[in-house]
Order: C-alpha cells, then sequence, then structure tokens
C-alpha cells in the first residue's frame, strides 16, 4: 500500500470553497485564494469528462486509488509503525479486498490523502476511484458526486469546547465564536438558527490546533468524532456540550456515471451493515455505539 502525499495547494469544488474561505483567510487574500481556485476549477471543468469505466481502469492498472484524509482516532490514525489505522482504514481495506474478488485480481490499494478543500475535486478529477472519508451524504453534495446507498456510518452537528466553559444549550451560543471547516455543512444552518459566528479553517486538524489555542470557544462537528477524540488522554479536559442536531449518514462518494462501480460499492456496504463488521468495529476500538448503525444493521438482517 503507497500512500500519495497530500497537495496542501488543491481546493475543492465551488460549493467546497465559496465564501467561507474568503471570510476564514480575511480580506484581499482570502479573495485571491478563491479567485485562484474558481480559476483553476473553470480550467479543468473545461477538459473533457473522463469516459471510461473507473473500476476497469482500476482492474487495468491493477490499482484500486481511495481518496481519503486525516480523522480523528480511533476513525482513523496512524499506528505505532506510522502505518494508517482504525475503523475507516479497517474498512477501506475490506473493500479493497472485496472489490479485487468482484474483478477477479488482485488490487493494491494506494491511498490518495486529501483535505475538505480539495476532496471532491481530486473526485472529479479521477485521481481516485472512491472517496472514503466521515464526509457526509447531503442533497446538496449529491448534485456534485454520487453516494453509495445506504452510508456507513452517521453523525450529528455537536460542540466540543473545555469542560470549564458553561454551553447549557445551543440558544446560548448566540454572537460567540466556534471553530469549523470551511465546508462544513452546518455552518450556514447554525449561523441563520442561533447566531453563531464561525472562524473556518481548511481541516479538522487546523480546527483541533485552534481549539487548543483558545481561539474560539470550541469546535463544532461531529457528535461521533468528537466524543471518540474526548476519550483521548491528551483532550481530557473537554467534551462534548449538547446533544447532536442535523443527523446524517457518511457516505462513500464516486464520481458520477460510475453505475458498476456505485452498485458494487453499495452492496458492499450493505454487507458490512448485513454482517454486523461495522458494529465489530465500534467494540475493536472502543468507540460508543452509534444508534443510526444499529438501525441499519437491524433493518439488514430482516430484508
Amino acid at each position: 500500500m503507497k500512500v500519495t502525499p497530500q497537495i496542501k495547494c488543491g481546493s475543492g469544488l465551488a460549493r467546497e470553497c465559496g465564501r467561507s474561505v474568503a471570510e476564514s483567510l480575511g480580506s484581499a487574500r482570502g479573495h485571491l485564494y478563491c479567485a485562484l481556485t474558481m480559476a483553476a476549477l473553470l480550467a479543468v471543468s473545461s477538459f473533457p469528462a473522463f469516459a471510461e469505466p473507473l473500476l476497469e481502469r482500476a482492474q487495468s492498472r491493477g490499482t484500486l486509488n481511495v481518496c481519503t484524509s486525516d480523522e480523528f482516532p480511533p476513525f482513523k490514525t496512524l499506528d505505532a509503525n506510522g502505518k494508517p489505522s482504525g475503523l475507516i482504514m479497517d474498512l477501506i481495506v475490506d473493500l479493497q479486498q472485496q472489490l479485487s474478488t468482484r474483478v477477479g485480481q488482485p488490487l493494491q490499494l494506494s491511498l490518495v490523502q486529501v483535505n475538505p478543500l480539495n476532496r471532491l475535486l481530486f473526485l472529479d478529477q479521477g485521481r481516485c476511484e472512491v472517496l472514503v472519508t466521515s464526509l457526509l451524504d447531503t442533497p446538496a453534495r449529491r448534485r456534485e458526486v454520487d453516494f453509495a446507498s445506504p452510508g456507513f456510518y452517521s453523525s450529528a452537528a455537536t460542540v466540543f469546547a473545555p469542560r470549564s466553559i458553561a454551553v447549557p444549550n445551543w440558544e446560548s451560543l448566540r454572537g460567540k465564536t466556534l471553530c469549523a471547516p470551511a465546508t462544513s455543512v452546518w455552518v450556514r444552518p447554525f449561523e441563520r438558527r442561533y447566531g453563531v459566528q464561525f472562524a473556518s479553517f481548511n481541516g479538522t486538524a487546523e480546527v483541533r490546533k485552534a481549539v487548543a489555542d483558545s481561539r474560539c470557544l470550541g469546535a463544532m462537528g461531529d457528535d461521533a468524532l468528537y466524543s471518540a477524540l474526548a476519550r483521548q488522554p491528551e483532550w481530557a479536559d473537554y467534551e462534548v456540550k449538547l446533544p447532536g442536531q442535523d443527523p446524517a449518514p457518511w457516505g462513500i462518494a464516486l464520481r458520477k456515471g460510475q453505475p458498476e462501480l456505485l452498485a458494487a460499492v453499495s452492496e458492499i456496504v450493505e454487507g458490512w451493515h448485513a454482517n454486523g463488521l461495522i458494529i465489530q468495529l465500534e467494540q475493536r476500538y472502543g468507540l460508543t455505539p452509534n444508534a443510526w448503525v444499529a438501525q441499519q444493521h437491524a433493518q439488514a438482517r430482516h430484508e
């Protein structure tokens, strides 16, 4: 397995950048960043879309390229030997093995490192066959990419902040500043609903550092991720503050126009729910059982 280095200057589709990036970077620098991003996107869109089926291309190449990103432990992290590990990584390996069986030949796994700003662009450019991260499957994103159905996990929006800070309810956050990824689907709704202000960052690693540096009251993000992070020793002074809102599944994303690969991946994910693999991985990594995953497992067993 090889890992393709992350390209720091990359960016995502227009909806994954937009006004939030300009605001987070500030003034002329932020506007220049997004102007360059839009120019790059226009250049990409001027080329014809990849026509060949990606599954056949992976077979001829003998390699399955999977876009993935940094996640919170134990969903995805580096083990003692510096190799990726965790629940999401285990699912990626199982996906590779099952697709290898389906095409009748071994497919070497190649990880393509992405961040929230460039992940959909890399997928659209064909740099990877699938994108496996904690990407929320939403109607807006389905206009850009296809998602295997069902999703493989689920989360909702919550607030992660120091234990010493009181956050009794969402309304108490009006006028307060939270850190969040620039591409978060929850930023706009929570600005409108509760008057929360946001400091935006390129990815979750930057958000965590900003929270640790007290650059904002706390972070807004996935309850599943932050509940797991709160159990890490270095974050013992932090906690998840509020029940989750606006839940959505995590979906494996594919570039549009790949029906054979989409059907294969969807069937594999259905199998994960039916045979209880995801629940087994939750137990292996000491995660709090996810109610949505349990529901999917029960439903799949009765179909």
